[in-house]
């Protein structure tokens, strides 16, 4: 008898030892869904970001394109207003 009572201390033992496991294992597994929305949330962010990042560099190309617009409408300004200048009237 009292090795049937020692192997349901055994069998107890392992059935609480199991009982905290899968506490364990409920935690860790709430953790990770938690931590896999926040990556999915921070890879939203970045691509959100590279859009914005694309959008600059398109408009910091259409600035350049303009500022060189600009000089050359300026240059040919110039150079009319150097040609009137020299007509006597």
């Amino acid at each position: 008898m009292e090795k049937i009572q020692m192997l349901e201390e055994k069998i107890t033992k392992v059935i609480e030892k199991i009982k905290v496991l899968t506490e364990e294992n409920d935690k860790l597994s709430a953790k990770i869904n938690k931590l896999q929305d926040a990556l999915a949330d921070k890879d939203e962010e970045i691509a959100s970001l590279k859009r914005e990042l694309k959008n600059a560099d398109t408009l910091r190309t259409d600035i350049d394109r303009l500022h060189s617009e600009r000089e050359t409408v300026k240059s040919q300004l110039e150079s009319l207003i150097q040609e009137l200048e020299s007509v006597e009237i």
